[in-house]
């Protein structure tokens, strides 16, 4: 068969897009549904939130495609003008407007004579016209926020800002203020947020609450990741006794489907087939080790070597022994013991100081030392670092949150 026609393991398995034959719409929580209630009631802000990499995109794209909406990137978004003139731009709008008098006074001349050309002789007559014109031209731009106003004053179709959290906050309330009224007369305005900046819309304005409706989307259990692989191993002839495969990838995708996907298209391309085989396969075990650890180096090895670098000093950070007989800093060793966890997504600073106790073989650093190397990650993860913060410390739950599952897997499998 002419490879052109065939089946491609990366059309079944899609990193970072919208997949189609490996979507699961995780039907038991009714995620859809609420979302096509909303396009249908309306009268209301929708925000959609949930943990980094874990399906919110693809859930409202699925509903609310790019071919029924308009789409905008929050990161793109940096003043209120930027969010009318993209959406200008997305409707194909135009703020000049040209205004043009015109008179004129014409009359008609005639001119006649005669010819002789050999044998034929003949006369004719030329008309011209002669006269003058005159006109005006005005010409004034509409400001970009009337002429959208007036555009999507009534639109049917919803308008979707994705990563709202990277807008900056004194700019979130001017586009809240700002469509209010618009959403009050039935605009359908979307927000995709990260979960602890879900409410960003009620905290910006006030008087958004109860016109804030919430979507949660959560992390992922083991069955729903599960139905990615059934799906697309069954779409391509792949066979997987007693589904050991894939539950083994499921172990290590920390609750998110972007991880699933990538898992399962390297897995087929380790079993040699990057195209849908003509009858049935099936797939071998990898060596497990080998294949988690090649992932990692394409997973959050920059968010690690940014913070593990911690913020710059002139002084040289004092170096500890571990048990393994390498020395760290403390940054180091608190990235160690975190990894050594599992690393679990959410750790106490209890949980932190005795992962430490097993790691070094040393005294271990004082609670305030520790507390202080978590909060600069925090802020190194906020300020150097692209996206979502891969950890955020809260200090008074006393609690790390790894919020990116990449940077987890990278800490499990990368740090070997």
């Amino acid at each position: 068969m002419d490879p052109s026609q065939q089946l491609r393991v990366s059309q079944v398995f899609v990193v970072g897009g919208l997949p189609t034959i490996t979507y699961n719409p995780r039907a038991t929580l009714n995620l859809e549904e609420e979302l096509q209630d909303y396009l249908d009631e309306g009268h209301r802000v929708l925000s959609v939130s949930g943990p980094t990499k874990t399906g919110k995109t693809v859930l409202v794209r699925s509903v609310m495609p790019e071919s029924d909406a308009i789409w905008l990137s929050g990161g793109s978004i940096k003043s209120v003008d930027d969010f009318w003139e993209t959406i200008a731009d997305k409707l194909g709008l135009f703020t000049g407007v040209e205004y043009t008098n015109d008179s004129k006074d014409e009359d008609w001349r005639s001119r006649s004579g005669g010819f002789s050309l050999k044998m034929l002789k003949g006369s004719l007559e030329r008309k011209e016209v002669v006269g003058s014109s005159q006109g005006s031209k005005v010409t004034r731009s509409r400001h970009v926020s009337t002429v959208v106003r007036e555009a999507i004053n009534g639109l049917t179709d919803p308008i979707v800002v994705d990563d709202f959290h990277y807008v900056p906050q004194d700019v979130q309330l001017d586009i809240v203020r700002a469509i209010k009224d618009l959403v009050f007369n039935g605009l359908r305005f979307v927000v995709i947020a990260v979960p602890h900046r879900a409410y960003d819309v009620m905290r910006v304005e006030k008087e958004m609450t109860g016109r804030v409706q919430q979507i949660e989307v959560g992390f992922w259990s083991p069955e729903e990741l599960l139905g990615i692989p059934r799906k697309g191993f069954d779409a391509l002839g792949f066979v997987d006794r007693d589904e050991n495969l894939m539950r083994r990838l499921a172990d290590e995708t920390f609750a998110s489907p972007h991880l699933m996907q990538d898992f399962c298209l390297q897995l087929c391309k380790a079993n040699g087939y990057r195209y849908k085989p003509e009858s049935p396969v099936e797939l071998k075990d990898p060596e497990w080790d080998d294949f988690f650890r090649k992932r990692s180096k394409m997973a959050s090895k920059t968010a690690f070597d940014v913070l593990v670098r911690g913020p710059r000093q002139r002084t040289i950070r004092q170096a500890r022994k571990l048990k393994d007989g390498t020395e760290k800093d403390i940054y180091g060793v608190i990235l160690e013991a975190i990894s050594r966890t599992g690393p679990r997504v959410s750790l106490t600073y209890e949980d932190i100081r005795t992962s430490i106790r097993e790691v070094l073989a040393s005294d271990i650093p004082q609670r305030h030392q520790v507390v202080r190397v978590l909060e600069a990650m925090s802020k190194i993860a906020k300020k150097d670092l692209e996206g979502e913060p891969v950890v955020d410390y809260d200090k008074d739950l006393a609690t790390l949150y790894i919020s990116d599952p990449y940077f987890a897997f990278f800490l499990r499998w990368g740090m070997r």
